[in-house]
């Protein structure tokens, strides 16, 4: 385990997946003799053909290093660790594409993706990966998305005179530090006279 750097590994039998041990519980057994698999009852595994956001959520639950990938018959088919688990999320929200981060915050009744989308084409853009969150505190939502733009400066005039809060953005230099810094100067050339 120390050598792969994990806390969990599989316990498989014959091929079949039977338990994920952990290197604590193997450091706590109290009868060495008796057989591993007899005093293991974790078992979270995800299919094959589960997506990443199941497997999210089990490696969540769980609180575990490494998740094993099983086949609808159990055989066991590979194991899932959190490196490999970051840069599947990494690649399926298109985190080495350029683009510009939005970070929206409007009322829960107020959410349409439809509309949202319609914005962003609007613009002659495209809308890569779009997370929302809910705050039921506040009944508010953050809709977070990524647009193929590097420069977002239309998108965010777009939303903002439909009303939407612009929460944050992440982009590169664009319009709005040009404009921006142009405040910026003119202020300080008045502060001068």
């Amino acid at each position: 385990m120390e050598d792969f750097k994990l806390k969990h590994l599989p316990l498989v039998v014959d091929g079949a997946y039977r338990s994920l041990v952990s290197e604590r519980e193997l450091l706590l057994m109290a009868n060495l003799s008796d057989p591993i698999g007899d005093q293991f009852q974790m078992s979270p595994f995800i299919n094959e053909s589960a997506h990443i956001l199941e497997a999210l959520g089990v490696i969540t639950r769980y609180m575990v290093s490494s998740l094993p990938v099983v086949s609808a018959d159990g055989l066991y088919q590979g194991l899932l660790t959190r490196e490999r688990f970051v840069d599947a999320l990494s690649e399926l929200c298109c985190a080495e594409v350029g683009g510009t981060i939005l970070v929206l915050e409007i009322k829960q009744q107020d959410y349409s993706l439809a509309e949202i989308a319609r914005i962003v084409e609007s613009n002659n853009a495209h809308v890569l990966t779009l997370f929302s969150t809910c705050d039921n505190s506040t009944g508010r939502m953050l809709i977070t998305l990524k647009v193929d733009l590097e420069d977002a400066s239309p998108v965010i005039r777009s939303f903002e005179r439909f009303n939407y809060d612009v929460a944050s953005l992440f982009m590169k230099r664009g319009v709005i530090d040009d404009i921006l810094r142009q405040r910026m100067d003119e202020v300080l050339f008045y502060m001068n006279m």
